[in-house]
């Protein structure tokens, strides 16, 4: 399996240098069709072996571990995963912390937000899954309070909301918007008419979230690309089950 073409991975300026972190773009991977070429999951469809050779080849890339990597099956929760505790099976977690330097946390992501977040103060990690369910239901916080179990404080902790669909094409039904007014009362911009339908801003929600958790406004990057829009990245509103899936990942530096 011979890699096509360059890995690119993004990176934030709210992530401190002790963190090794990145988002990933679909390049540089060994997989085909629509998964072309970096697809970092395997539930949905893709040769195991392809998506193996794929993680290793981003693990050489960004400089980690694949030893290390920490990943578990996404649920549209807000169960997180405290890395070091016994881990049940099935190991169904949207979020992941840690305090150990070399481990790695991958979120997994194909629209929804995958989050990093990174305390240099306490030096503690943690990265999250969330579509609209886990947003409504406060997956950013509650990573915030598990890290917070880890020595952290909120107004220390810095997040990035990774490549993930934006409001321009983040078209929802009715009942959806209403969960969101009912989570989010009297938010500004929560909400933004569609040609059809009204489209819902999932990085102005988690925004709001986040700094009700107590994250300073300043330490948060909420301006990814949309996955939908950019061809650099998976969208399952665009390809279905036939796309790929990104992994952010976060680690403490030795």
């Amino acid at each position: 399996m011979k890699p096509q073409g360059r890995i690119e991975i993004l990176h934030s300026p709210v992530i401190p240098d002790g963190f090794i972190h990145g988002f990933p773009t679909r390049h540089g991977g060994v997989s085909e069709g629509l998964r072309a070429s970096l697809n970092l999951g395997v539930r949905w469809g893709d040769e195991r072996e392809r998506v193996m050779e794929n993680r290793r080849l981003l693990a050489a890339a960004a400089g980690y571990d694949p030893d290390r990597l920490v990943a578990t099956v996404h649920v549209h929760g807000t169960n997180v995963f405290r890395v070091g505790e016994p881990l049940p099976d099935p190991a169904e977690f949207d979020g992941l912390v840690s305090d150990r330097p070399g481990d790695i946390l991958g979120a997994f992501a194909a629209d929804c937000i995958p989050i990093l977040f990174a305390d240099p103060v306490a030096r503690v990690a943690g990265a999250a899954h969330a579509g609209w369910r886990g947003t409504v239901a406060g997956i950013g916080r509650r990573v915030v309070e598990r890290m917070g179990e880890l020595g952290s404080r909120p107004q220390d902790v810095r997040v990035a909301l990774g490549p993930s669909i934006g409001p321009c094409c983040f078209e929802v039904g009715a009942e959806v918007v209403e969960q969101f007014r009912a989570a989010l009362p009297g938010v500004d911009g929560l909400v933004v008419p569609g040609p059809s339908k009204d489209h819902i801003d999932l990085r102005r929600a988690m925004r709001t979230i986040l700094e009700r958790a107590g994250v300073r406004p300043e330490h948060i990057d909420d301006r990814p690309p949309c996955t939908r829009c950019d061809e650099r990245f998976f969208s399952y509103r665009r390809d279905g089950f036939d796309g790929g899936v990104h992994m952010a990942f976060i680690g403490l530096r030795s």
